[in-house]
């Protein structure tokens, strides 16, 4: 806490810097000297890297749980009784996907997941169960097993296994316990869709055209961040079955003119998506592609009704550089 509630920020973390045993870290001045990494910035000054235990500096966990999209099929699935083996499961499933000329792995796991709280406007489309929105990376590429498995696979087997041009967007309604909804867990190819698929075989430079889908609520609407060859972005609108008014929605839909409906891949047509505009790119000042922004706002205060700033941080190390985006 801060000594004396006039004092500037920098100034009470000087005091509790000083004063406290185990907050040096926190002295502005000093802070470079303790727990890093030394680097050289761009202006060619010297810095370190600052690294926190994730049990010592994250939140306290009160709610766990473990995401599986029960919409991805059976056969899509790598059986458990392959875990302790996956080298050889890896192995035999590339030499039966080559008999048939297939490039590539046809199964897929589920991971890099990002979380929002549904916003107010969006809940009346959506079973009131419905709290969070989660975002999944949906692919058969992964580094899920230990290192060994992977560095002593063949090369040919390795680039099958990593190289893949199948990166969906995984999409589900969770609960206030962060439990998946019955009926509205869906998979969706969207680089097909959009006519964007890139078309590559195992062992291409280039990378896929979509991947580590991420969410962000703005001003009360639902973003989805993806990496490509740069960042970008566009807003989604969310509609369940049966839920609110169809009329209504068709006119949010007129009123978008570049609204997108989403057909799903996987998980039925419970859960509607639809793009309300084509992707935007978010470019830094420095020409730089970047990938994973954290995306924020900023409250207008002299005009508390108006929309908030929207800014994304885009480096964090050497230099911390954000910038204020529109991303409409």
């Amino acid at each position: 806490e801060k000594p004396n509630s006039n004092s500037a920020l920098l100034d009470a973390l000087t005091e509790v810097a000083r004063n406290h045993k185990g907050c040096e870290i926190c002295d502005p001045d000093k802070c470079g000297e303790h727990h890093g990494v030394r680097e050289i910035a761009q202006d060619n000054q010297h810095y370190y890297t600052k690294y926190w235990r994730f049990d010592d500096s994250a939140p306290r966990i009160k709610t766990a749980t473990t995401l599986a999209l029960k919409s991805i099929p059976p056969q899509f699935r790598i059986p458990p009784s392959r875990f302790d083996n996956i080298r050889q499961y890896f192995i035999e499933k590339f030499a039966t996907l080559k008999e048939k000329n297939l490039d590539g792995m046809d199964f897929l796991l589920e991971y890099n997941p990002g979380l929002v709280v549904i916003p107010q406007k969006t809940k009346k489309y959506l079973p009131k169960e419905a709290t969070y929105l989660v975002s999944l990376r949906v692919t058969a590429a992964n580094h899920c097993f230990p290192r060994d498995v992977f560095s002593d696979l063949p090369k040919p087997v390795w680039e099958a296994v990593y190289h893949t041009t199948t990166n969906h967007l995984g999409l589900a309604l969770l609960d206030v316990n962060y439990q998946m909804l019955p009926g509205y867990d869906i998979v969706i190819e969207v680089d097909t869709q959009v006519g964007l698929k890139r078309n590559m075989t195992p062992g291409d430079s280039l990378s896929v055209t979509f991947m580590d889908y991420r969410l962000f609520v703005i001003n009360g609407e639902i973003y989805l961040h993806i990496n490509a060859d740069t960042v970008i972005m566009t807003r989604l609108i969310l509609k369940a079955k049966g839920f609110g008014n169809d009329d209504e929605m068709h006119d949010k839909f007129t009123a978008e003119d570049q609204a997108f409906k989403l057909n799903n891949l996987f998980g039925g047509d419970q859960l509607e998506v639809t793009l309300a505009h084509q992707f935007n790119t978010l470019w830094t000042d420095e020409g730089v592609h970047g990938k994973n922004f954290a995306i924020f706002s900023v409250p207008n205060t002299s005009h508390p009704d108006n929309p908030a700033a929207i800014y994304a941080e885009i480096h964090i190390t050497p230099n911390h550089q954000v910038q204020q985006i529109v991303p409409e």
